[in-house]
């Protein structure tokens, strides 16, 4: 009688309890694999080949690492208690099971609900003490040596002995709660005060050694607090001046506590209401700031390029001089530069000297309108790599950062920076932080494992966010709002609505000041910035013109009369005759002394003013000397001539071969333009659902792919680590002229089937023919997925 082949199982039978992570995954829905690879992309690059490949990423350090890094409080401590349980053999405290789902989700722990196994490289993750808690007494007391222990055992009422029997005794009182609470109960307020700061976490302590007496000996009359609760074996030595506070005592401590489970609520953030508008006005303060200082780099660095460092970046005394000319202190002055070089206004030159100049970007640039301008320079600082606090600072070799140096990247900076301003923006428009420290404690919450190293990050962070007017008295503005949720062209409008009319006047005071009441013209900017010198900026700037900065005009190639014409068409007061009195009398004598190149001479009809410059005390370093009564020479640059004079007083002017006077700084230098920056990956391993669902479509199809063909015993392996039994098969085919099967990883992730018969093996290359393909061909070891040898003729 034949026998009856085994029926399949019915479609209602109940699943069996997957025995491990890579079966577990295989039990995983398709939407949960593509919510997995959401929430850790670090997964997904590049696409795993199959199942076991992705369980095999899970498990490693790591990866595990940068997921728990990403849990937010509650679900930090639903894991550490799932790792205690797990230790002890049953549960410490039911973590609530939204936690536990997002623990799921993140492949962090897998199995059932009633039975939850734990990633292994999790404990390696959490440390030694997780949730704060101490090692067990059974794993602490085998540490401590017999001399040591022999005070605790006498003190304990323990027979004396020696290790390990000795520290298997006080471990044994150590794990009856009964005994530890009763020990608990019978503390000094001195020695609780000790046990429950170590019970909060960490559990370790230091301890000062016990002072001798007079004659040499201990005091034993009356140890200190540790030492005593050493003795009742409550702290546990780890050497004569570490203790660590077992498990056991902390869990007794904590559930003694009148709130037994640490809060896991998130902190609230008190909020300063403001009008939304009061908030932009606010704002718009900082924004013209900005503009106005990027502009006061560009001029800058065009009169004085600062020169390139060998290693790249600023050197620190031009980032001195910088902040100098800006007004600002030298962090600050980091972070405009930086921002100005992120947006593409500012970059290095090309040739034997490097030097930073602006680019012809910022030509452009500075005549767009301000909300325009500022809504280039924000995007800028959201979206560059570079981190501005770390100039000046010290790296690992204890060498300065310098400021636009590549030490100063940080491909995580965009991200936190968006992290910084959308938690802002869920406080109510209008609505600021009434302290800072609300802000950090509530990222430190969401983010607890991170928290020391993002504190001062948030701080600069919320900085240079305030001083480049993304927020204003510490909330986001409107115009940024609308920004961050990514409508750049609405975000000009508002910010264009938001800040004050440009005007096209001045008012010309008495003492020479120019007041101009509001934000100037582009055109009336320039001007002023050429013919004056800025006093104050706010919601009026002040302008003051002395004999220094006309002179400046007119080396510009601007003549008397346009100097005057300029301010009477713009001033809405009259001008006052001393004005008029001091450009008058610098034009007269701009360009009466004249220079050239011979390497430079100098001639002036007034035989007296040219005498006078020659014998002046600081034109000694030009060597000027007398051709004739009104001509003189200098071996110097004709720029040098025209410095040392101008400082001693005079006011020469370069004239070309033919006498014209030639203009200097019409066309000012520029650095060439910028490539798109250079932006590290801080987005997800793929952009959408669709790429998501695709990855886990070719992991089936590759973790089913051995058993299509009934010839195949497949051996699965994770792409890129070669098997022992990998090698031993092909070296076992190449010795009997064998062919074997096996599966390639190809580079998009699909797993592709061949017949081949190896001919040899080195290199990391298996060369050999293939069937229905003519010539030799090769495969990388480490791509081989699965692997058999053929039993019959393949042609067959």
């Amino acid at each position: 009688m034949a026998a009856t082949p085994e029926s399949p199982p019915g479609r209602d039978a109940p699943p069996q309890p997957a025995t491990s992570l890579t079966a577990w995954l295989r039990g995983r829905t398709d939407r949960q694999l593509t919510d997995l690879l959401r929430l850790r992309p670090d997964l997904a690059l590049p696409a795993p080949p199959d199942i076991s490949a992705l369980a095999a990423r899970i498990t490693v350090r790591s990866s595990t690492q940068r997921a728990i890094d990403g849990l937010d409080t509650p679900a930090l401590r639903a894991l550490e208690h799932l790792v205690l349980a797990a230790d002890a053999g049953g549960e410490v405290i039911d973590p609530p099971p939204d936690e536990v789902a997002e623990l799921f989700d993140r492949a962090l722990i897998w199995g059932e609900p009633d039975r939850v196994h734990v990633v292994p490289t999790v404990r390696e993750a959490l440390g030694p003490y997780p949730a704060g808690l101490g090692r067990p007494a059974a794993a602490l007391v085998p540490l401590v040596p017999d001399l040591t222990l022999a005070p605790v055992l006498r003190s304990l009422g323990l027979a004396a002995g020696s290790q390990p029997a000795a520290g298997r005794a006080v471990a044994a009182l150590l794990a009856d709660p009964a005994w530890v609470a009763e020990q608990l109960s019978d503390l000094d307020d001195e020695e609780r005060d000790i046990v429950e700061r170590l019970a909060a976490g960490p559990p370790l302590g230091t301890v000062r050694p016990t002072r001798p007496t007079a004659n040499g000996s201990a005091d034993e009359e009356r140890p200190d607090a540790p030492t005593r609760l050493v003795r009742r074996g409550l702290l546990i030595p780890l050497d004569p001046q570490r203790v660590e506070l077992p498990r056991e005592v902390g869990l007794a401590v904590r559930a003694a506590a009148p709130n037994g489970r640490r809060a896991v609520d998130p902190p609230r953030i008190a909020v300063v209401e403001r009008s939304p508008s009061a908030l932009d006005r606010l704002g718009t303060t900082a924004v013209l700031e900005v503009l106005r200082l990027v502009d006061a780099l560009a001029e800058s660095w065009s009169a004085q390029p600062p020169t390139t460092l060998r290693a790249g970046g600023l050197g620190v005394r031009d980032l001195r001089r910088c902040a100098r000319d800006l007004g600002l202190d030298e962090h600050a002055s980091a972070v405009v530069v930086e921002t100005a070089y992120a947006a593409g206004l500012v970059n290095a030159t090309n040739g034997p000297e490097p030097a930073f100049l602006p680019t012809p970007e910022y030509d452009a640039w500075r005549e767009r309108p301000p909300a325009t301008r500022w809504t280039a320079v924000a995007v800028a600082w959201l979206g560059m790599t570079r981190q501005p606090s770390l100039v000046n600072q010290r790296d690992d070799r204890d060498r300065v950062i310098n400021a636009l140096g590549p030490d100063v990247e940080r491909g995580t900076m965009p991200g936190l920076r968006r992290q910084v301003l959308e938690l802002l923006a869920d406080l109510p428009p209008g609505g600021a932080p009434a302290e800072r420290a609300d802000v950090l404690a509530v990222l430190a919450w969401r983010q607890p494992r991170r928290a020391p190293a993002l504190r001062p990050l948030v701080e600069s962070v919320l900085a240079e966010a305030d001083q480049l007017g993304l927020t204003a008295a510490g909330g986001l503005t409107g115009y940024t709002r609308t920004l961050l949720a990514g409508s750049r062209a609405a975000a000009e409008h508002a910010l264009a609505s938001a800040l004050p009319d440009p005007v096209d006047h001045v008012l010309v005071q008495p003492d020479l000041t120019l007041v101009v009441p509001g934000p100037p013209e582009p055109a009336l900017a320039t001007e002023l910035a050429l013919v004056a010198e800025l006093e104050s900026t706010g919601g009026a700037s002040v302008y003051r013109i002395t004999p220094a900065s006309v002179r400046r005009a007119l080396d510009h190639g601007r003549t008397g009369e346009q100097l005057l014409a300029l301010v009477r068409d713009r001033s809405r007061t009259p001008v006052p005759q001393a004005l008029e009195y001091l450009i008058e009398d610098a034009a007269r004598s701009h360009g009466v002394l004249r220079t050239g190149t011979a390497s430079a001479y100098l001639r002036c009809d007034d035989t007296a003013l040219l005498a006078r410059a020659v014998a002046d005390r600081a034109g000694g370093s030009l060597r000027l000397r007398l051709l004739a009564p009104t001509v003189a020479i200098s071996d110097a640059p004709v720029t040098t001539v025209l410095d040392v004079l101008r400082n001693a007083g005079l006011s020469p002017a370069a004239e070309a071969p033919d006498g014209t006077v030639i203009t200097l700084g019409a066309e000012p230098p520029r650095a060439p333009s910028r490539p798109p920056a250079r932006t590290i990956v801080s987005r997800p391993a793929v952009d959408s659902d669709v790429q998501l669902a695709e990855i886990v479509r070719r992991m089936r199809a590759a973790d089913t792919a051995p058993q299509l063909d009934p010839r195949v015993a497949a051996l699965g392996q994770m792409a890129g680590v070669t098997s022992a039994g990998t090698m031993e098969l092909l070296r076992r085919a190449v010795r009997e002229d064998r062919y074997v099967d096996f599966g390639h990883a190809e580079g998009d992730g699909r797993i592709t089937g061949h017949t081949v018969r190896p001919i040899s093996l080195a290199a990391g290359l298996v060369r050999g023919y293939e069937r229905d393909r003519p010539g030799l061909v090769a495969y990388p070891v480490h791509r081989i997925t699965w692997i058999r040898l053929v039993e019959d003729d393949p042609e067959l």
